[in-house]
Protein backbone atom coordinates (compact mmCIF):
# COMPACT_ATOMS: atom_id res chain seq x y z
CA UNK A 1 0.00 0.00 0.00
CA UNK A 2 1.69 3.27 -0.56
CA UNK A 3 1.45 5.54 2.05
CA UNK A 4 -0.06 8.99 1.97
CA UNK A 5 2.02 9.90 5.31
CA UNK A 6 5.64 9.05 6.30
CA UNK A 7 5.60 7.25 9.81
CA UNK A 8 7.78 8.65 12.69
CA UNK A 9 11.82 7.28 12.09
CA UNK A 10 12.35 4.74 13.83
CA UNK A 11 15.45 4.58 16.27
CA UNK A 12 17.37 2.42 14.07
CA UNK A 13 17.75 4.99 11.46
CA UNK A 14 18.13 8.14 13.46
CA UNK A 15 20.93 6.29 15.41
CA UNK A 16 22.54 4.84 12.52
CA UNK A 17 23.50 7.79 10.18
CA UNK A 18 25.49 5.42 8.18
CA UNK A 19 22.35 3.74 6.90
CA UNK A 20 21.52 7.36 4.85
CA UNK A 21 21.44 6.20 1.07
CA UNK A 22 21.40 10.47 0.75
CA UNK A 23 23.27 12.62 3.01
CA UNK A 24 22.59 16.82 2.00
CA UNK A 25 20.12 16.28 -0.52
CA UNK A 26 22.96 14.15 -2.70
CA UNK A 27 20.57 11.57 -4.22
CA UNK A 28 17.30 13.09 -5.04
CA UNK A 29 17.11 13.48 -8.77
CA UNK A 30 16.14 16.56 -9.50
CA UNK A 31 13.94 17.00 -12.66
CA UNK A 32 10.84 19.51 -12.72
CA UNK A 33 9.52 20.75 -9.60
CA UNK A 34 6.98 18.18 -8.10
CA UNK A 35 3.41 18.42 -8.68
CA UNK A 36 1.19 21.12 -8.61
CA UNK A 37 1.98 22.52 -5.12
CA UNK A 38 5.64 23.79 -7.19
CA UNK A 39 7.13 21.88 -4.69
CA UNK A 40 11.05 21.44 -5.69
CA UNK A 41 13.10 18.33 -4.99
CA UNK A 42 15.93 18.74 -2.58
CA UNK A 43 18.91 19.01 -4.56
CA UNK A 44 19.38 21.93 -7.38
CA UNK A 45 21.20 20.07 -10.13
CA UNK A 46 20.24 21.04 -13.93
CA UNK A 47 17.77 19.42 -15.90
CA UNK A 48 19.07 17.43 -19.30
CA UNK A 49 17.03 17.80 -22.16
CA UNK A 50 14.66 14.04 -22.53
CA UNK A 51 16.90 10.97 -23.60
CA UNK A 52 14.96 8.76 -26.15
CA UNK A 53 14.53 5.23 -24.07
CA UNK A 54 17.05 2.44 -25.66
CA UNK A 55 14.59 -0.02 -24.30
CA UNK A 56 12.25 -0.14 -27.69
CA UNK A 57 8.58 -0.60 -28.24
CA UNK A 58 7.13 -2.57 -25.06
CA UNK A 59 5.25 -4.93 -25.27
CA UNK A 60 2.07 -4.66 -27.11
CA UNK A 61 0.10 -5.14 -23.65
CA UNK A 62 -0.45 -1.82 -22.26
CA UNK A 63 -0.37 -1.08 -18.90
CA UNK A 64 -1.16 2.45 -17.76
CA UNK A 65 0.38 4.57 -15.40
CA UNK A 66 0.03 3.65 -11.56
CA UNK A 67 2.06 3.83 -8.21
CA UNK A 68 3.99 1.25 -8.04
CA UNK A 69 3.22 -1.49 -5.24
CA UNK A 70 5.71 -4.43 -5.32
CA UNK A 71 9.16 -4.46 -6.81
CA UNK A 72 10.39 -8.35 -7.37
CA UNK A 73 13.97 -9.33 -8.49
CA UNK A 74 15.34 -12.65 -8.23
CA UNK A 75 18.68 -12.03 -8.82
CA UNK A 76 19.01 -9.45 -6.01
CA UNK A 77 16.95 -11.52 -3.60
CA UNK A 78 14.50 -8.91 -3.60
CA UNK A 79 10.39 -9.25 -2.93
CA UNK A 80 8.71 -6.91 -0.86
CA UNK A 81 6.35 -3.78 -0.69
CA UNK A 82 7.19 -0.56 -2.16
CA UNK A 83 6.11 2.85 -0.34
CA UNK A 84 5.78 6.30 -1.36
CA UNK A 85 8.63 8.95 -0.72
CA UNK A 86 7.66 12.62 -1.39
CA UNK A 87 9.02 15.30 -2.40
CA UNK A 88 8.96 16.81 1.42
CA UNK A 89 9.52 13.17 3.06
CA UNK A 90 13.07 14.02 1.07
CA UNK A 91 13.16 17.60 2.58
CA UNK A 92 12.70 16.71 5.79
CA UNK A 93 15.23 14.36 5.83
CA UNK A 94 17.89 15.98 3.98
CA UNK A 95 17.53 13.04 1.07
CA UNK A 96 15.65 9.75 0.61
CA UNK A 97 16.33 8.01 3.83
CA UNK A 98 13.95 4.77 4.31
CA UNK A 99 12.73 4.36 7.27
CA UNK A 100 13.64 1.38 7.82
CA UNK A 101 16.61 -1.62 6.19
CA UNK A 102 13.77 -3.67 4.72
CA UNK A 103 11.80 -0.73 3.31
CA UNK A 104 11.58 0.08 -0.55
CA UNK A 105 11.53 3.77 -1.66
CA UNK A 106 9.50 5.34 -4.34
CA UNK A 107 10.83 8.22 -5.11
CA UNK A 108 7.39 10.81 -6.19
CA UNK A 109 8.72 14.16 -6.05
CA UNK A 110 9.40 14.16 -9.65
CA UNK A 111 7.21 14.81 -12.75
CA UNK A 112 5.58 11.77 -14.16
CA UNK A 113 7.11 9.93 -11.55
CA UNK A 114 5.03 6.35 -12.23
CA UNK A 115 5.69 3.17 -14.06
CA UNK A 116 3.80 1.88 -16.90
CA UNK A 117 3.52 1.50 -20.61
CA UNK A 118 3.17 5.24 -20.81
CA UNK A 119 5.49 6.20 -18.61
CA UNK A 120 7.52 9.74 -19.62
CA UNK A 121 9.87 9.51 -16.87
CA UNK A 122 12.22 7.51 -15.01
CA UNK A 123 11.47 5.51 -12.19
CA UNK A 124 13.41 5.50 -9.35
CA UNK A 125 13.36 3.01 -6.09
CA UNK A 126 15.37 3.89 -3.19
CA UNK A 127 16.66 1.19 -0.59
CA UNK A 128 19.55 0.51 2.36
CA UNK A 129 22.42 -1.33 2.04
CA UNK A 130 24.22 -2.14 4.99
CA UNK A 131 26.70 -4.62 6.99
CA UNK A 132 23.62 -6.22 8.76
CA UNK A 133 20.67 -7.61 6.03
CA UNK A 134 18.91 -4.50 4.22
CA UNK A 135 16.70 -5.04 1.24
CA UNK A 136 18.99 -3.25 -1.37
CA UNK A 137 22.40 -5.59 -0.23
CA UNK A 138 22.10 -7.79 -2.92
CA UNK A 139 22.13 -4.96 -5.96
CA UNK A 140 25.69 -5.13 -5.81
CA UNK A 141 25.38 -8.95 -7.09
CA UNK A 142 23.08 -8.41 -10.66
CA UNK A 143 24.58 -8.31 -13.85
CA UNK A 144 23.28 -6.84 -17.29
CA UNK A 145 20.28 -9.50 -18.60
CA UNK A 146 18.72 -10.03 -14.96
CA UNK A 147 15.31 -9.59 -14.85
CA UNK A 148 12.87 -7.09 -12.29
CA UNK A 149 9.15 -6.86 -12.02
CA UNK A 150 7.27 -3.77 -10.79
CA UNK A 151 3.69 -4.63 -10.19
CA UNK A 152 1.00 -2.08 -10.00
CA UNK A 153 -2.68 -1.51 -9.76
CA UNK A 154 -2.61 -1.81 -13.50
CA UNK A 155 -0.72 -4.93 -13.73
CA UNK A 156 2.93 -6.19 -14.01
CA UNK A 157 5.80 -4.51 -15.80
CA UNK A 158 9.14 -6.67 -16.60
CA UNK A 159 12.14 -4.35 -16.72
CA UNK A 160 16.39 -6.15 -17.28
CA UNK A 161 19.07 -4.64 -16.50
CA UNK A 162 21.24 -2.96 -19.27
CA UNK A 163 23.67 -0.67 -16.55
CA UNK A 164 24.87 -1.19 -13.52
CA UNK A 165 27.79 1.45 -11.48
CA UNK A 166 28.97 3.30 -8.66
CA UNK A 167 29.61 7.34 -8.02
CA UNK A 168 30.17 9.40 -5.33
CA UNK A 169 26.86 10.47 -3.48
CA UNK A 170 27.82 14.28 -4.32
CA UNK A 171 28.09 13.58 -7.90
CA UNK A 172 24.60 11.63 -8.01
CA UNK A 173 22.27 14.63 -9.05
CA UNK A 174 25.05 16.18 -11.57
CA UNK A 175 24.93 12.83 -13.44
CA UNK A 176 23.31 13.05 -16.66
CA UNK A 177 23.11 9.37 -16.86
CA UNK A 178 20.86 9.31 -13.60
CA UNK A 179 18.95 12.95 -14.20
CA UNK A 180 17.62 12.19 -17.51
CA UNK A 181 13.92 11.95 -18.26
CA UNK A 182 14.27 7.81 -20.10
CA UNK A 183 10.31 6.90 -20.60
CA UNK A 184 10.65 3.14 -19.45
CA UNK A 185 13.66 3.23 -17.73
CA UNK A 186 13.32 2.03 -13.93
CA UNK A 187 16.69 3.18 -11.50
CA UNK A 188 17.06 1.74 -8.49
CA UNK A 189 19.45 2.98 -5.87
CA UNK A 190 21.43 2.25 -2.58
CA UNK A 191 24.55 2.88 -0.88
CA UNK A 192 27.92 1.55 -1.64
CA UNK A 193 30.96 1.21 1.21
CA UNK A 194 34.32 0.59 -0.67
CA UNK A 195 36.26 -2.91 0.85
CA UNK A 196 37.37 -1.71 4.09
CA UNK A 197 35.26 1.49 4.47
CA UNK A 198 34.56 1.93 8.02
CA UNK A 199 30.76 1.09 9.21
CA UNK A 200 30.69 3.39 11.47
CA UNK A 201 30.96 6.11 9.01
CA UNK A 202 28.82 7.29 6.25
CA UNK A 203 28.97 5.71 2.76
CA UNK A 204 30.57 7.44 -0.09
CA UNK A 205 28.99 6.13 -2.87
CA UNK A 206 25.83 5.24 -4.48
CA UNK A 207 25.37 2.05 -6.49
CA UNK A 208 22.71 2.78 -9.45
CA UNK A 209 21.12 -0.35 -11.66
CA UNK A 210 19.35 0.82 -14.49
CA UNK A 211 17.26 -1.39 -16.25
CA UNK A 212 14.91 -0.60 -19.24
CA UNK A 213 10.73 -1.84 -19.89
CA UNK A 214 11.17 -5.28 -21.58
CA UNK A 215 7.07 -6.30 -21.62
CA UNK A 216 3.75 -5.75 -19.64
CA UNK A 217 0.99 -7.78 -18.39
CA UNK A 218 -1.78 -5.98 -17.56
CA UNK A 219 -4.13 -6.92 -14.46
CA UNK A 220 -6.96 -9.44 -15.08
Amino acid sequence: MIRSARRARTPLVVAAVTLALVLSGCATPRQDPAGASGTPTVSAAPTPPPTPSAAGSPAADLVPVAAPTRLTFPAAGIDGPVDEYTAADAEAAGGVNPDSLDEIAWYSGISDPMPGTDAKNTVYLFGHSWIEPAVFNGLKDVVVGDQATVTTANGELVYEVDDVFTLAKPDFTQDPRVVAMVPGRLALVTCHRPEGWDPSEHAPDNTVVFLHLVSATPAA
